[in-house]
């Protein structure tokens, strides 16, 4: 079993390259989450389309540590904030198979340890699962309400409308190609568009240009 250390802009950068699902605890300490390089990142790749949870001590829900306001946040970028009765170690999990373990308490400051596929990973993702159950009712009511669009959001309405191919349109956005089109993906999906010229179209009724 060999597991190795990598700095917080590798902790970002892993967590970036999720393609299925991402688990991530919170513990809540003097600084606020929100400024986390796991959070923020995770934020990125729940607006991309992977499934994201957070789990929260119940203790530490509404402190100054963990507000309900960021956690809405979260929730409204696509996250499922789910409450553990338990309070549980800094630490994320991605894809099922790669586990995160930051060497601080609280944080990524300082990094954390990496390891890859290594066999107790599927058991502390049941683990996190029945410690919280299912995510909160309010956070997932925010989570599937209808959402303003976001500053990437209308960049891409605005390529689609100029008809800018994808190729062009990701590098002029400094985004890699499949990145740019999960994004359009999710932009047809917010407008419920099933062809790019509708969701410009729509984009236009709903007053998001």
């Amino acid at each position: 079993m060999r597991m190795n250390f990598v700095n917080a802009l590798q902790v970002r950068q892993v967590i970036h390259g999720a393609r299925n699902d991402v688990h991530l605890t919170m513990v809540g300490g003097d600084s606020s989450p929100a400024t986390g390089v796991d959070v923020a990142a995770a934020q990125v790749v729940a607006a991309d389309g992977v499934r994201v949870r957070v789990y929260v001590p119940e203790a530490r829900r509404g402190t100054d540590g963990l507000p309900e306001a960021e956690l809405t946040q979260l929730a409204r970028a696509g996250a499922e904030i789910c409450t553990t009765l338990n309070e549980l170690p800094r630490m994320t999990v991605v894809d099922g198979s790669i586990l995160l373990f930051a060497c601080d308490r609280t944080d990524y400051g300082n990094g954390a340890v990496i390891g890859r596929d290594l066999p107790f990973i599927p058991l502390l993702v049941n683990f996190l699962q029945a410690e919280s159950g299912r995510p909160d009712p309010d956070t997932e009511r925010h989570a599937a309400s209808p959402r303003q669009p976001s500053p990437l959001d209308r960049e891409v309405l605005r390529q689609l409308i100029a008809g800018v191919k994808d190729e062009s349109a990701a590098r002029e956005m400094g985004l890699a190609l499949r990145t740019y089109r999960r994004a359009v993906a999710r932009v047809m999906t917010l407008l419920d568009a099933r062809s790019r010229f509708q969701a410009g179209y729509m984009a236009a009724k709903h007053d998001w240009l």
